[in-house]
């Protein structure tokens, strides 16, 4: 489990506590929502919102005075030159805050990704399936059930109760159909300390790096274009908009 997943278990059990009641694009809204939430919350506790107000409202009045100048250019040099440093000071007071602030999104975020950002395929459903390195000696379990592809195979999506398992000439690499809906498998790289792969690794002594599989993306909305029916449309609108009310609720500036 990497850093990002620890509260990953604790997001499972409420979500699922939701799922009893409310569908997908609903539980994705309250996760944006809550995102929204804290992401303002973190930025209002770190941010030294009495000294960003003053300075704001320094800049206004040096704004209005640039504004309402009426003199030679090289006196009013010396006003946009103060206006500058104030917008670089508040800067520099919001940046630290705002960054610290993204951290609580990126774990919402990801779990979130790993949740609802793809589908089981349907049994018998053909997935297309390749390695990297391409020229990898490897098997499956069953003949009858792959074909050879441009890039790799097509392979049927075992039923429940039959698996599928692709090896290289020492070991089993993956066995389908998978524990969870992640498309991709690697070796462990030094990132995954941070975000780890709940389907866990490729052995490090393999011939294979990486299998790709072409899972199918989860369809959230039913209708509409292709770019509003996933996960991101749905999750990212509502912790915009959120971020903004909470924002605003918070007087946050």
């Amino acid at each position: 489990m990497g850093f990002f997943d620890l509260p990953a278990p604790l997001f499972g059990v409420i979500d699922g506590v939701l799922a009893i009641a409310l569908p997908p694009v609903l539980r994705l809204a309250i996760w944006g929502a809550l995102a929204g939430w804290v992401t303002m919350v973190v930025y209002r506790f770190f941010s030294d919102q009495e000294k960003i107000g003053a300075l704001k409202a320094l800049q206004k009045d040096q704004q209005k005075a640039i504004a309402e100048f009426d003199g030679e250019f090289a006196q009013l040099i010396p006003l946009i030159r103060q206006t500058l440093a104030l917008g670089f000071k508040q800067l520099g007071f919001t940046l630290g805050p705002a960054l610290l602030a993204t951290v609580p999104v990126l774990f919402i975020t990801i779990w979130v990704a790993g949740e609802y950002g793809y589908a089981s395929p349907a049994a018998g459903s053909e997935v297309a399936v390749n390695v990297e390195p391409a020229g990898s000696d490897i098997r499956w379990s069953s003949s009858t059930e792959v074909r050879a592809s441009e890039n790799g195979w097509v392979i049927r999506w075992p039923s429940k109760g039959q698996s599928l398992t692709l090896s290289d000439s020492r070991q089993p690499l993956l066995v389908l159909p998978l524990e969870r809906n992640i498309p991709i498998i690697h070796k462990k790289r030094w990132w995954n300390v941070l975000m780890a792969n709940p389907l866990g690794y490729l052995p490090e002594g393999g011939t294979v790096d990486i299998v790709h599989l072409g899972l199918p993306e989860a369809v959230i909305i039913a209708s509409g274009p292709a770019w509003i029916r996933g996960w991101m449309f749905s999750f990212f609108l509502v912790f915009v908009l959120s971020s903004i009310a909470f924002k605003l609720l918070l007087r946050l500036d």
